[in-house]
Parts: structure tokens; C-alpha cells; sequence
């Protein structure tokens, strides 16, 4: 069943997100999310996979795995080395280390307090959450302010509305506003 029109303005449809309009959806963000942390909207949880290996210098990279595919091609693919691990602890020394969180495709769930004492043994840790929306307890978005912390949220999988790109990532000031700068004036539709 599709979703009911609820009134969309017709410049929504035909004109790009104001300043206003980008500053709103981020507000609504960051109240789903319970998150006072600087976030910004992007094309879906994808679009900030694309960007990560542009948001510090190129090193080593440890995903915890199997999981989703795309940390390891779009890592390797720039340059990174890339290693899979099977256990938390073995993330300890790489510039970048992901965690999906529940975890795709065997829905495992990590505790909150193992991943943050992850955060000093880390360059940035990555804990992609785009599943978490049917786990909110599990949610580390509350602490995405740390340095080093970057949490991705897909808006799509929990709403069935996976043709509508959107994702947030959130973060500290420096990443996010490096995230923002690659993803552009327009990262999302009006």
C-alpha cells in the first residue's frame, strides 16, 4: 500500500532544499535519534560509506565481519587495507574500524559499553546503525558527539521507503562538517 499524500507543498517536488528546509530535517534527526551531536542528511547510509575512506588519511581499515560488503569494497577500492575480523577486540589499531550494529545479515547485537571502549583504541569508529531503528535501546547516537565516534542511520529500511535516499551520519563537529562539505549543498531531495 502506498503511502498516503499528506499535503507535499509543490515546490517540494520541484525545487531544491533551502538552508531552512536542510536545518528542519536535521532537527527532526536528531530528535528520532535522541542525539544532540552534529549530524547531517545524505543520500541514504550508502552515500556516507562512499565518503568515509575521503575522511581521514588513507591507513588501515578492520570490519568486523561477515557483514554488509560495501565498508570492504569501497576501502579497498581507495586504497585502504583492509582487514575482516571476527571478534570486537581485534579492531584495536586500525585508522578506521566498522561495526554494523545490529548487524547485517545475522542481526547480532553488540553492547553499548564494549563498542565505546573500542572509541581510544580506534582512529574513528564506525558503528553503522541502519538497522537499529527496530532496536532503538541499541542506539549509540546519544553519544556521537565523542571524537572519534560516526554513527550512519538509514531513514529508508525501518520505513519501507528504501526509493527515498536517506540517511543521516552523526558525529563531532569535524567529521560531520567534512562529511557535509564532500556530500554537497544538496545532499538530499526537497
Amino acid at each position: 500500500v502506498p503511502y498516503p499524500d499528506v499535503g507535499v507543498e509543490p515546490r517540494q517536488w520541484n525545487a531544491l532544499p533551502s538552508r531552512s528546509d536542510i536545518e528542519s530535517l536535521h532537527h527532526a534527526a536528531r530528535q528520532a535519534y535522541g542525539t544532540g551531536a552534529p549530524i547531517v542528511a545524505i543520500g541514504g547510509a550508502q552515500a556516507a560509506i562512499q565518503l568515509l575512506p575521503n575522511l581521514v588519511s588513507r591507513g588501515r581499515a578492520r570490519i568486523l565481519a561477515p557483514t554488509y560488503n560495501e565498508y570492504a569494497g569501497v576501502l579497498s577500492a581507495a586504497g585502504w587495507d583492509v582487514d575482516e575480523v571476527s571478534e570486537l577486540a581485534a579492531l584495536a589499531g586500525a585508522d578506521i574500524a566498522v561495526v554494523v550494529n545490529p548487524n547485517n545479515p545475522d542481526g547480532q547485537r553488540h553492547d553499548r559499553g564494549e563498542l565505546l571502549a573500542l572509541l581510544p583504541r580506534v582512529g574513528r569508529l564506525v558503528i553503522d546503525e541502519s538497522f537499529a531503528d527496530a532496536v532503538p535501546g541499541i542506539s549509540l547516537a546519544a553519544e556521537a558527539g565523542r571524537a572519534g565516534l560516526l554513527i550512519l542511520r538509514s531513514f529508508g529500511k525501518f520505513y519501507g521507503l528504501a526509493g527515498l535516499r536517506l540517511g543521516f551520519a552523526v558525529g563531532s563537529e569535524p567529521d560531520i562538517a567534512a562529511l557535509a562539505a564532500m556530500a554537497g549543498p544538496w545532499p538530499v531531495s526537497g
